[in-house]
């Protein structure tokens, strides 16, 4: 073999390479990650020539190797597919072997730890080489899975919800889960006593209390359709749902179904709703007043929680500067097409204290007053005109207020108008709705 490897060499020094030098002196690479296009990067003599790099089938495939502009330097690109140690070979056009090396692909996840793991929210943190676009993060018991945007650094982090207690099992996978790259089992903890998860009007809440050897039964009046979730409760923590009736203060109480007596009772705040709505001119918040317009904010989060929510893809379709801005009924400012799957009209609220001044967000309806449907508006300036005066004159119901974002309706305001069909102060440029999601 020493002959062979010398006679090559003394080949490929004759075909470009410098005297005396070896065929190839080193192979690095670049981005050798998990899921990502590698860059191997060659360096000897005579590299101008026909040679044939052979990967670690199992931990990189789709190798191309690029046109020669050297003879001392060439790249060539494959897609990892593996970790760990990978072992890569050079040969002849001839096919000797010229060179060999194995290179480290790193781990995408070596440690997963927890900042809180309790019931409810919990926070993680992926540390290793996490910040790659070709992992997911997978769990047995806790949902709603988010990871947090890829950056340069070392460490990832990543929150979910976690509606029981006792081992917890995460597992890291390639995008499109099929091959498991890490798992670590965390143990959450029991309740120590009564917790509440997703407090937000009109929404399940859910409720977990020690469980003991005890019969237990939690309730409130700001609750309905209290419910056991026998999926979720074990030997350490009973969990029970209801969906949330009433914003403020409320008691909660977990009694002993055995005897009738009180174990704990918790005075627990439901905060007033909040909407965010991601529109292509930004961000807007608006708070709803449930208590001055009950049946008007049931029917506004109605149209919000849909799955996938009713809003999303609908357009501000009237911007009128020094009036309103309005929107929640169509879908494109060129051919103003109506939104389908609307539900029926409420009863007019208007009589409720609330005024249309500017920032609040209120209900379009037609001429008849119990005609609201989806579309709403938001008050640009102090619309005294469109306040309750009597029945003769109901006007419109205002069931909320802009608390983050009111600079971007001012921005929809003030955009180029055009009339469609029978339709004036429609945007030339179609402002859309991209999301909408009860925040709170």
């Amino acid at each position: 073999m020493r002959v062979l490897l010398l006679t090559l060499a003394l080949f490929l020094t004759a075909c470009g390479g410098g005297e005396g030098t070896d065929p190839i002196i080193s192979m690095t690479a670049s981005n050798l990650r998990y899921g990502q296009l590698a860059t191997l990067n060659l360096k000897g003599n005579g590299l101008d020539h026909d040679i044939q790099i052979i990967p670690d089938s199992e931990k990189c495939i789709g190798l191309t190797l690029a046109p020669s502009t050297s003879g001392n330097a060439r790249t060539a690109t494959c897609v990892v597919v593996g970790t760990g140690s990978a072992f890569f070979t050079v040969r002849s056009n001839a096919g000797y072997v010229v060179y060999t090396t194995t290179l480290q692909i790193p781990e995408p996840v070596t440690k997963i730890s927890a900042s809180t793991l309790g019931f409810g929210q919990v926070n993680l943190t992926l540390e290793g080489d996490p910040n790659n676009t070709a992992i997911r993060l997978t769990s047995d018991k806790c949902t709603n899975i988010s990871l947090s945007p890829v950056t340069s650094g070392s460490s990832r982090t990543a929150s979910c919800t976690l509606l029981t207690s006792g081992s917890v099992n995460f597992a890291v996978t390639n995008a499109t889960g099929t091959v498991q790259l890490y798992s670590q089992t965390l143990s959450a903890p029991p309740p120590t006593g009564l917790t509440a998860w997703n407090l937000k009007y009109r929404q399940k809440a859910y409720f977990a209390y020690p469980a003991g050897n005890r019969s237990l039964q939690i309730d409130s009046k700001a609750c309905s359709n209290i419910t056991k979730e026998q999926g979720l409760s074990n030997g350490d923590a009973l969990v029970y749902s209801c969906t949330i009736q009433q914003t403020g203060t409320s008691v909660f109480e977990v009694m002993d179904t055995s005897n009738t007596t009180l174990v704990q009772q918790a005075s627990l705040t439901v905060p007033s709703p909040q909407v965010t709505l991601i529109t292509t001119l930004g961000n807007v918040v608006m708070e709803l007043n449930p208590i001055a317009a009950p049946i008007t904010v049931d029917n506004f989060l109605a149209y919000v929680n849909q799955s996938p929510s009713f809003y999303t893809g609908t357009i501000f379709h009237r911007v009128m500067a020094g009036f309103v801005v309005q929107g929640g009924g169509f879908t494109s400012g060129t051919s103003m097409l109506p939104k389908t799957g609307l539900l029926n009209p409420i009863t007019l609220e208007s009589n409720n204290g609330l005024r249309n001044d500017r920032g609040t967000v209120a209900m379009a309806r037609s001429d008849s007053p119990n005609s609201a449907t989806s579309q709403f508006y938001v008050n640009l300036v102090n619309n005294t005109s469109l306040n309750y005066v009597n029945v003769d004159s109901p006007g419109y119901t205002v069931f909320g207020r802009i608390i983050t974002g009111m600079d971007v309706i001012d921005l929809m305001a003030s955009k180029p108008i055009k009339t469609v069909g029978g339709y004036s102060n429609v945007p030339v440029t179609d402002i859309t709705v991209l999301g909408a999601t009860q925040t709170q």
